[in-house]
């Protein structure tokens, strides 16, 4: 397949990685995906950086996804990452969060988070919360994708296998779009 769209329609509950070239290209990538997951009857979710939800809110608008709106509708929420705790347990009060999504007819979560550096020291703080976000998702109607900077200079395919054990695939940049590896 070549087109996350593509890859969305051949798998009910995806966990993809997406390597941008830089943290720029995060809000086009996730308006994209953020408005297919509305077509599909989804609810929304995005996890900002302590601070950053405003931000966030505001690229994610510019970037062409209405979010006042589907924050107005309940069909999206900004939250910001909550460090002080530990990562055990951390994705718990999404399954009833998840739960009353579905119960007011939405089809499913589609989640995504602020991007960190493949090879840096945010990478490595993330994987416990990633572990979480996976064990509680599993078999539950969610689309997950983790955002990764690939550093400049650095192979995206060799990156690729130091987070293909916790995704379903892995979304590279390829002539102007993403390819999936994986």
């Amino acid at each position: 397949m070549s087109s996350l769209e593509e890859h969305l329609e051949a798998e009910a509950c995806p966990h993809l990685a997406v390597f941008l070239r830089s943290p720029d290209e995060l809000p086009g990538v996730l308006a994209s995906f953020y408005a297919l997951g509305v077509r599909r009857g989804g609810w929304l979710a995005h996890r900002a950086l302590p601070g950053d939800s405003d931000r966030e809110r505001a690229l994610l608008t510019e970037a062409g996804l209405d979010v006042a709106a589907l924050e107005a509708e309940q069909r999206m929420v900004v939250a910001e990452m909550d460090f002080s705790h530990p990562a055990e347990g951390s994705a718990d009060p999404w399954r009833d969060r998840l739960d009353a999504a579905l119960a007011r007819g939405l089809t499913g979560l589609w989640y995504a988070r602020f991007p960190v550096e493949v090879a840096g020291d945010d990478h490595d703080a993330m994987l416990g919360f990633e572990r979480e976000w996976h064990r509680m998702s599993r078999d539950r109607p969610v689309v997950t994708i983790c955002p990764f900077i690939v550093p400049d200079g650095r192979s995206a395919t060799a990156l690729a296998g130091q987070v293909s054990e916790m995704h379903t695939a892995v979304l590279v940049p390829e002539n102007g779009g993403y390819d999936v590896i994986g």
